[in-house]
């Protein structure tokens, strides 16, 4: 009987980390983007931070943000920085695309056809 009882903790401990590793959709949604005084970014239409993963494929440097409800991301590209397209993910701050932030996975983030995963979690 006692066995038992202690297997009961044990189980509901498991099923809550289970719950807490479940995938979350992206944020995409929340992020309006445009050119201000010549710098091209997005600003957080949502009431939730946003860490986004931004890069210009002039260049392939990646740039890293969380940005506040309300904020502003500036990426410090020009329209001419632009010119051959860009790749960014919006997470929940805390939270990483489930596929690689890289342009061999270009047409998968493109798509939107990613989820995003807690920091530091397999598969993240």
């Amino acid at each position: 009987m006692i066995r038992r009882l202690l297997l009961v903790p044990a189980l509901l401990l498991a099923g809550s980390s289970a719950s807490a590793q479940q995938p979350l959709a992206h944020m995409e949604a929340c992020t309006q983007w445009d050119y201000t005084n010549g710098e091209f970014g997005a600003r957080n239409s949502c009431e939730r931070p946003v860490a986004i993963l931004f890069m210009p494929l002039s260049d392939q440097r990646i740039v890293q943000r969380d940005v506040a409800p309300g904020g502003r991301f500036n990426t410090g590209a020009t329209e001419s920085d632009m010119a051959r397209g860009w790749l960014f993910t919006a997470c929940p701050v805390g939270y990483v695309p489930n596929v690689k932030f890289s342009v061999a996975n270009g047409r998968t983030i493109l798509d939107s056809l990613y989820n995003c995963l807690p920091a530091g979690s397999p598969g993240a």
